[in-house]
């Protein structure tokens, strides 16, 4: 935690680094895995979403309602209390929501930081409904990112990368059906539908 409290006031003034083109595509991914009309009868949760610039990014490309959760205040406070984006302030492992509550869960270079991950892919599973959506981006461990991962434990954080493969087996036995695709060469997407 101590990590985003000294990385946020950087992640509040560079955090929106997607393209038009790769909000469209992702958001198209999403689209079906809305359960009704937007922005009533949509909610989609950004789980570690820091400063809720993906958030926002979504909700105008969607009309969804979106919630951020995550555990650093110094992250949040970057969240317009008027804003289309919602936050709430938690752990991807223990989330302070009811069962059902949403369309689709999207985790952005933050799943591995989270350091329950079996309990974050559980909570995944209970608060998006049979059906909805689960968006994951990510970075391989291999190659050039090896020097990251070193680093990231170094300053106290979990660091936990899955391989590619690696996450859809997961995935897998916690419920949550899906495929990757790389993105570049260091990163990939996980595309998944909970399943039960």
């Amino acid at each position: 935690m101590d990590f985003f409290k000294w990385v946020a006031p950087a992640f509040g003034h560079f955090a929106d680094r997607w393209s038009a083109e790769t909000i469209e595509g992702i958001a198209e991914w999403l689209r079906p895995h809305m359960s009704g009309d937007c922005p009533k009868d949509c909610a989609i949760l950004d789980v570690g979403g820091g400063t809720g610039a993906f958030a926002k990014r979504l909700h105008d490309a969607i009309g969804a309602q979106v919630t951020v959760l995550d555990p650093s205040p110094d992250m949040l406070r970057y969240i317009p209390a008027e804003g289309p984006v919602h936050c709430v302030q938690g752990v991807a492992e223990a989330m302070p929501f009811e069962d059902d509550t949403f369309d689709a869960v999207v985790v952005t270079d933050a799943f591995h930081h989270f350091r329950d991950q079996p309990g974050a892919a559980a909570e995944f599973r209970r608060v998006v409904r049979c059906g909805g959506g689960v968006f994951v981006e990510e970075f391989d461990p291999r190659g050039l990112m090896r020097r990251i991962v070193a680093a990231e434990k170094l300053v106290g954080e979990p660091g936990y990368f899955y391989t590619p493969e690696d996450l859809c087996v997961f995935m897998a036995a916690n419920g949550v059906e899906g495929h990757c695709e790389k993105v570049g060469p260091i990163s990939y997407r996980f595309f998944g539908k909970v399943t039960g």
